[in-house]
């Protein structure tokens, strides 16, 4: 036999016998995990427990899908391979909580998926709703706010609102302008019980013309959410979002606020109030009132209790 056609024949049989060995180690193998673990697929980044040479000839071959994938306990090899060859995927449940800017949520969401932190920005940031959501790691930037839109719309159908504006206390607002009332609202007390109160004064405010002077779009304008007291120096700050020195509403959501907020503006009590302030009791409640002369007996009671405590 000719040295080039034996030589032929030895390399064919080591590659069926190394296709053979490998097909039995992936039918015969199982993952290592004694408990579920979620894998991460980014290929042609792998948990180096999963990594191994049939994956990464797949990889290289473009056979298998990014994805995040649960892995049972002693998962057989081939069955793995399988679901990432399909790219079935296990769906992620995504909390969104309160965050206080698109930066901020946007970073959140990329860190979780493998979107762009830019998926959220001030124009669509009021659709991202508070909420716990299943959706797949490698949903689009596209899908992710469609799945949003139709999360804000389910929320407004149980709220009972119809399509296009809606009009409170005599005061009509589009869907970014009541998210942005709510998220004014979620900014100004943890106390459920008082926000569809404070919602009311801050609608009457707006049918009145007159200015919110909410302190939360200051703390938004300065970019400090740690400020406890806002001072004069703090009200003079030049931004849309100092609802002080501009009348109406800033121009996008404060936060993202809460459906108890949101449900505090559409469902705000029929009040002649105007004015509230933090109550001097320091519990998280407030003090309203319907007169000026009221609100500042209120006001002086609250800064005196500042005052007593230190609180500059």
């Amino acid at each position: 036999m000719k040295r080039p056609v034996k030589i032929l024949l030895i390399a064919v049989a080591s590659l069926v016998l190394l296709t053979a060995a490998t097909a039995a180690w992936l039918l015969t193998r199982r993952t290592p995990n004694a408990e579920p673990v979620r894998v991460q697929a980014n290929w042609p980044n792998l948990d180096s427990s999963f990594a191994f040479p049939a994956a990464q000839w797949l990889t290289d071959h473009n056979q298998l899908c990014n994805g995040s994938y649960l892995v049972e306990p002693h998962t057989p090899w081939w069955r793995l391979l399988l679901r990432m060859h399909r790219g079935e995927q296990t769906p992620l449940r995504i909390t969104i909580g309160k965050h206080r800017t698109p930066d901020q949520l946007g970073a959140f969401l990329a860190s979780r998926l493998t979107v762009d932190a830019s998926v959220v920005d001030t124009e669509n940031f009021y659709l991202f709703r508070p909420n716990t959501y299943e959706m797949y790691y490698t949903i689009s930037a596209d899908n992710l706010r469609a799945r949003m839109e139709r999360e804000w719309q389910r929320e407004r159908r149980s709220l009972g609102l119809d399509t296009g504006t809606v009009t409170i206390r005599g005061v009509t607002l589009t869907d970014e302008q009541l998210i942005t009332l709510a998220s004014i609202v979620e900014e100004e007390t943890n106390a459920t019980a008082e926000k569809p109160r404070i919602a009311a004064v801050y609608l009457n405010r707006l049918r009145l013309g007159m200015p919110l002077q909410a302190d939360p779009t200051v703390k938004y304008a300065l970019g400090d959410f740690t400020l406890r007291r806002i001072l004069n120096t703090h009200l003079a700050v030049e931004s849309p979002y100092n609802t002080y020195r501009h009348t109406g509403l800033p121009p996008h959501p404060i936060c993202t606020p809460s459906a108890a907020s949101v449900r505090a503006v559409v469902q705000a009590p029929d009040t002649r109030d105007l004015y509230f302030c933090a109550s001097e009791q320091m519990d998280g409640t407030h003090r309203f009132a319907a007169t000026l002369a009221e609100h500042n007996r209120n006001a002086a009671r609250f800064h005196q209790a500042l005052d007593r405590r230190g609180i500059r």
